[in-house]
């Protein structure tokens, strides 16, 4: 009889500053849509969690949010995940880009201190010619011990293969940590209040996207139609005026946006209720961030 092979199953840390692509990553190795994503620094505000599980093991990504310095309680909450992620993780996989002129000594300073094996990952490679990705590997590859460096597009799937095999490569041998069919531990709820905030990013200028986040207040499923409501909460009402737009024209936008894709998500009819609420210095509200868990 053969033996079964062993299992490779472990922790991996996505780090490195807000826009490298972590999230795209996470979502093309995952292949279906497990964070959101826009081009808005501090898209990941909260450590979101993708469970990939195949015959060689099962890998648990921790997406967490960008590294960057913390002006609000939000802020500080974001950079605990960050850490957090670090301090649980069997596998660190630190993302950069081609444009980043010198290594983040913060970050490298934080891998010292864990001890753990660590990928240097050069996102976007798309976009450059093969020589400026050399140079940049060449510029890089002394910063620090990396375990490996790995050219990536997460856009374009380009070594994408290749980089969960390495994984695998150097998790510890254990059993899966979750069943077959999980590949994300976070509430549907929180998916739903993600999404809506996904379009609002992605459709928003100038400071919307600091000062706006989606609290999901009811979601029914009434058989043939599933009912959502949800609060926008900004912090003045010059944003709010934005947020609404010309006769309400911009928040209706991002609500057939969003409504769109969750019905997508349902697999049924969606009606979607969007108010819009000031909440002067939220991101300062103890009470607020804690609601952002649930």
């Amino acid at each position: 009889m053969k033996k079964n092979k062993k299992k490779h199953s472990g922790y991996v840390a996505l780090i490195g500053r807000t826009n490298v692509g972590k999230s795209t990553f996470l979502n093309c190795i995952m292949e279906t849509k497990v964070a959101i994503v826009s081009d808005k620094p501090q898209t990941t505000r909260k450590q979101i969690l993708g469970i990939k599980t195949t015959k060689q093991g099962q890998i648990i990504f921790f997406d967490s949010p960008g590294i960057h310095k913390p002006y609000f309680k939000l802020n500080e909450k974001m950079m605990k995940d960050v850490h957090a992620s670090l301090l649980d993780a069997d596998l660190v996989l630190y993302f950069i880009e081609i444009d980043d002129q010198q290594e983040d000594e913060f970050a490298i300073s934080m891998f010292e201190h864990a001890g753990k094996p660590v990928f240097l990952v050069i996102n976007k490679i798309d976009k450059y010619s093969k020589a400026k990705v050399l140079a940049k590997i060449d510029r890089f590859k002394d910063a620090f011990t990396w375990s490996e460096i790995v050219p990536l597009s997460a856009l374009k799937g380009i070594n994408v293969d290749l980089i969960k095999d390495l994984i695998y490569k150097y998790l510890p041998e254990n059993d899966y940590f979750y069943p077959d069919e999980e590949y994300t531990l976070q509430t549907e709820k929180f998916y739903v209040s993600e999404l809506i905030r996904e379009k609002l990013l992605i459709n928003s200028k100038a400071e919307l996207p600091f000062t706006t986040t989606v609290k999901l207040e009811e979601i029914t499923d009434k058989k043939e139609i599933v009912y959502i409501r949800a609060e926008i909460y900004v912090e003045n009402l010059s944003q709010k005026r934005i947020l609404v737009g010309k006769k309400g024209n911009f928040v209706k936008h991002i609500g057939e946006l969003a409504r769109k894709e969750l019905e997508e998500y349902f697999d049924k009819k969606v009606y979607l209720d969007l108010f819009i609420r000031i909440v002067p210095n939220w991101r300062n509200s103890p009470h607020i961030l804690s609601q952002m868990d649930e």
